[in-house]
C-alpha cells in the first residue's frame, strides 16, 4: 500500500466516533490519503512490539508533524 509520507503524532487523540484512530504523542503514522475537504487524514499507525497489526483510521492532522528525518 503506498503512503503519502511518515509523521508522528504530536498529541495523544481518543476516537470521539468510529473510523478514528487512537494515537499517543510519538507514534509513527503512514499517511494514506489527505482529505481535500476537512482536517481528517487517513493513516496507519506503525505497530509497536507489542502490538501485532498496524491499525488504520483517521486522524486530526493537525495533531501530527511530517518527519523530516530519515529514520534508521
Amino acid at each position: 500500500m503506498a503512503f503519502l509520507g511518515i509523521y508522528k503524532a504530536i498529541y495523544d487523540y481518543a476516537p470521539q466516533s468510529e473510523g478514528e484512530l487512537t494515537i499517543s504523542e510519538g507514534d509513527l503514522l503512514c499517511v494514506l490519503e489527505k482529505s481535500q475537504e476537512d482536517d481528517w487524514w487517513k493513516a496507519k499507525k506503525k505497530a509497536s512490539a507489542d502490538e501485532e497489526d498496524e491499525p488504520v483510521g483517521l486522524v486530526p492532522n493537525n495533531y501530527v508533524e511530517e518527519v523530516r528525518k530519515v529514520l534508521c
